[in-house]
């Protein structure tokens, strides 16, 4: 169980999961300490030890089901050989087996879902598998298309359509049409997930628990791609902002606090003890830091970068309090500013919503053009940039052809303390087709891959 543990909380961390040694002894020590102990137990022990940010509970659902789902718990000083969960079944034959017909086989499935009974299911589940995986050993094939291969041929459809009349004709005609196929969701889904715990096991026997793992490890919220993510993800990365500003803000106000006197030099501290025969009686500091910057973030918004400007405007404004200003400019082929619509809206929801409906950020056609943008950006808001000031530049510099106009961007350079250019694509896609952040990168301070939520908040953490 100790090798197990460990090598559960290695794969942990090469998913992005923080977990410490010292996590990995409190979980093994709380283990021990409840003694032998069911499935569930024993999933709570090591979550509330290993696990500090609730977004990454489903990586560890699944790391969880994979390392662990088939074996027996026992205390870690329990030498024993694990026992296969089916043990516990008696050898009992799963219903649907043997010469049970596909149309059989599908019943007891309706059957065992409308009667919640999961050790039923479980085993129809490992059936059907058998049946209808075609699971080879060996082979390099993820348990995505082995379970669509199981339920395609269960007819997931059929299935659906029978326990929509069941439970219609369950005798309470009031039930509303929402309700019973929001109840079959559910039911389809309990399904879905007794065959892909099935599917898991057999391939978690034929490759072992990391091979397995590196296959079929989710995304965490914080490395979702802006640039490629699908609806599910993003409603991951929007539900994750406002807990990472909180840590972010907690961890640029404890750094704020603590550089009021600077940090301890050692080098003048030593230096001074010498007078005092080595005895550090006078400690030094280094000079404290600077006040809070001034932020000016200007994002475009077209196109397939909008989901990144999003979010980046988004953690920027949660983050509001962390700096002395922070004002929002967005653009497409024209510039507008849209530090209102954050200062007048009641939720960060609404605020997006004006700027999509309302911001002024069409000139011409609506296609991308940076060199018109910064023009009229240095016209008009160019005499608030000051020393004070850092600037910060999200997107991906695809133009569409038009002048780039780098000369005006050199000019907000030298007025701000710092410009920053975040982009949301891979750096290999840059400075092909109309990409010309090489031409803008000349006069940046630092021109940065963005593509995730992990790195803005490294970028974020950094000029705090």
């Amino acid at each position: 169980m100790r090798d197990q543990l460990v090598a559960f909380s290695e794969t942990l961390r090469e998913s992005g999961v923080p977990v410490s040694m010292t996590e990995v002894i409190d979980a093994s020590e709380a283990v021990s300490r409840v003694g032998e102990v069911d499935r569930g137990t024993f999933k709570v022990a090591l979550f509330s030890t290993m696990i500090k940010d609730v977004a990454h509970k489903e990586v560890f659902d699944l790391l969880f089901d994979v390392f662990f789902a088939n074996k027996a718990y026992h205390r870690p000083d329990d030498l024993g050989e694990p026992q296969d969960s089916s043990d516990s079944q008696g050898g009992e034959e799963a219903p649907g087996g043997g010469a049970t017909s596909g149309d059989d086989l599908r019943n007891w499935v309706i059957r065992a879902l409308l009667d919640d009974d999961r050790i039923t299911l479980a085993r129809i589940s490992r059936a059907a598998v058998s049946r209808y995986g075609g699971m080879e050993r060996g082979r390099a094939v993820s348990g995505v298309y082995y379970t669509y291969r199981t339920l395609k041929q269960l007819n997931i459809e059929m299935i659906y359509g029978q326990l929509g009349e069941a439970l219609r004709g369950s005798g309470d005609d009031t039930i509303a049409e929402a309700i019973v196929r929001n109840k079959v969701e559910e039911l389809v889904s309990e399904l879905r997930s007794a065959v892909e715990a099935e599917v898991r096991r057999l391939l978690v026997e034929d490759r072992g628990e990391k091979a397995v793992a590196r296959t079929m490890r989710p995304t965490l919220p914080e490395d979702v791609d802006f640039m490629a993510a699908s609806r599910d993800e993003l409603a991951k990365v929007k539900a994750a902002i406002n807990p990472l500003a909180r840590k972010l803000a907690s961890r640029l106000a404890h750094r704020r606090k603590v550089g009021r006197h600077g940090g301890l030099d050692f080098r003048r501290t030593f230096r001074e003890s010498l007078g005092y025969g080595g005895v550090p009686i006078e400690l030094r500091f280094r000079p404290p830091r600077l006040a809070k910057p001034e932020i000016f973030v200007i994002a475009d918004i077209s196109g397939s970068v909008s989901s990144f400007s999003r979010f980046a405007l988004q953690l920027v404004y949660a983050l509001s309090e962390q700096f002395s200003k922070v004002r929002s400019f967005v653009f497409i082929d024209a510039i507008d500013e849209v530090t209102g619509f954050f200062d007048a809206a009641a939720s960060i929801e609404e605020a997006l919503r004006l700027i999509n409906t309302e911001a002024k950020v069409v000139h011409i056609d609506g296609h991308t053009d940076y060199g018109n943008c910064l023009e009229q950006f240095v016209e008009r808001y160019a005499p608030s940039v000051t020393k004070k000031s850092t600037v910060i530049v999200l997107g991906d510099a695809r133009n569409n052809y038009h002048p780039s106009r780098s000369d005006i961007l050199a000019k907000i350079q030298k007025r701000a303390r710092h410009l920053y250019w975040l982009n949301p694509e891979p750096s290999g896609y840059w400075n092909s087709g109309d990409s010309i952040i090489g031409e803008y990168s000349k006069y940046c301070d630092g021109v940065l891959e963005c593509r995730n939520l992990r790195q803005l908040e490294n970028f974020v953490d950094s000029i705090g």
